[in-house]
């Protein structure tokens, strides 16, 4: 599964996002894993990942779809994290 972070486009008092949104969401292959006030956290098969994006997308802003472009703003791929000892980066920086 690759991991996507959604920025609202419209941030909202209540971390929850509605149903409309999550169903779009789903309609077009990502599966919400957490949501908060600004932003939404998805995963997506790299089959999906392929049709929606295409074979080689700029991973660092990818397109949002159409049908929740009202509603999202921004797409890009969640960094990767790994645990460290190095004191300058503490325990958990991206890599």
């Amino acid at each position: 599964m690759i991991k996507l972070q959604l920025l609202l486009r419209h941030p909202g008092t209540d971390p929850a996002i509605d149903a409309g949104l999550q169903a779009a969401l789903e309609a077009v292959g990502l599966q919400v894993t957490g949501s908060g006030r600004a932003t939404v956290s998805a995963q997506i098969t790299p089959d999906a990942f392929a049709h929606l994006f295409g074979p080689t997308p700029d991973l660092s802003a990818l397109p949002v779809p159409a049908s929740v472009a009202g509603q999202i703003s921004l797409i890009t791929t969640a960094p990767q994290h790994c645990a460290t000892t190095d004191p300058l980066k503490g325990k958990n920086a991206a890599l």
